[in-house]
């Protein structure tokens, strides 16, 4: 025989503490910093941007009505914060004011991260404070051990994979050991000047690159995503520790699609005159992250996997945003170039 009882608890609304603001920012060796302060949307009531199926072929950005691969400056105009007071404080010795700028829609100064730093960001706002804080890794080092070029490519059917070339890059790299616990993103991305057609618009030459690269190796593995997104295999992640990386480092391979010379359709372009002529190429960059960014990068990966999956977990996505919403993190990196050849 059992019993039950039932109790009536109150359930509180209103202000959480948190505020309506977000920052978004993240420190990187040798460039400018730039605060990025926007007023904080729900995510499942934002206007500006959702992910959509294109079919079962590719999955895209859907936003301000035109599907896009990357995202553009949609919410930084449309949610600006311009009247903050922005500052920057470092190794607790110095301090950085900011300033809006219109064209970047964020705060500049001219302070550059160092590996080391500690900095703190401090928001003023609306009545509303908020700070975070990071500390710059030292910069990884990773090395280009081998590399060919295989007229071959195994992943054509991979879903959501978009430039099905017939060749790839095979590249053995090898990232060395360092002492503590480190965190890391493995950025590979095809890239090269291309020519095509524009829907409507007609001929264009432009740059064209993808991110999606594709390895066996046990340091990408997170089975926790067991579905892939926008040309990701299932279970792959490019953000990973050194738990399995000695301190005598770590070798793996990994392949890289070519991106093709003729592309058709309507593509995000950027024109030659910005960037110069451009070869087939692959970029091999290794950063070393900060903890804070590692746990946003993870909890995003997860995150987008199961937001419109009713029967999902609900994912938090991490930050570390003081009195508001929002990341603020740092990197460092360590980047070479690998030329295909006509």
């Amino acid at each position: 025989m059992g019993t039950s009882c039932e109790r009536t608890l109150d359930f509180v609304t209103g202000d959480d503490g948190m505020g309506d603001m977000t920052i978004g920012a993240i420190a990187v060796t040798g460039a400018p910093m730039i605060v990025y302060v926007n007023k904080a949307v729900a995510v499942d009531k934002s206007q500006l941007t959702e992910y959509i199926g294109m079919g079962e072929d590719r999955i895209r950005y859907m936003q301000a009505g035109e599907a896009v691969d990357y995202m553009q400056d949609t919410y930084f105009k449309k949610s600006a914060v311009k009247e903050a007071q922005v500052s920057v404080e470092v190794n607790g010795q110095h301090t950085y004011p900011l300033s809006f700028n219109e064209s970047s829609y964020g705060y500049s100064s001219d302070y550059v991260p160092k590996e080391g730093d500690h900095i703190v960001v401090k928001v003023i706002a609306g009545g509303q404070e908020l700070h975070a804080e990071t500390v710059v890794p030292s910069k990884p080092e990773i090395e280009i051990l081998n590399y060919e070029v295989l007229a071959e490519n195994p992943y054509r059917e991979v879903e959501g994979y978009m430039f099905r070339t017939d060749t790839i890059m095979r590249i053995t790299c090898r990232i060395n050991g360092q002492q503590g616990q480190h965190y890391y993103r493995l950025r590979v991305r095809s890239e090269r000047d291309v020519y095509g057609w524009w829907h409507g618009a007609g001929k264009y030459d432009g740059y064209q690159m993808q991110d999606v690269y594709f390895s066996d190796d046990e340091i990408f593995v997170d089975k926790r995503l067991s579905k892939g997104f926008g040309g990701w295999k299932p279970y792959f992640s490019n953000v990973f520790d050194d738990s399995l990386i000695s301190t005598g480092g770590h070798t793996f391979t990994l392949d890289s699609p070519k991106m093709p010379r003729k592309i058709y359709g309507s593509m995000t372009s950027t024109s030659n005159q910005e960037h110069g002529p451009l070869p087939p190429q692959v970029m091999i960059e290794l950063q070393a992250i900060s903890p804070e960014l590692y746990h946003y990068l993870k909890s995003a990966e997860l995150y987008r996997l199961t937001y419109n999956d009713a029967y999902a977990e609900p994912v938090q996505i991490y930050g570390n945003v003081e009195g508001g919403w929002g990341i603020f993190g740092a990197l460092s990196y360590d980047r070479h170039f690998v030329e295909y050849g006509e």
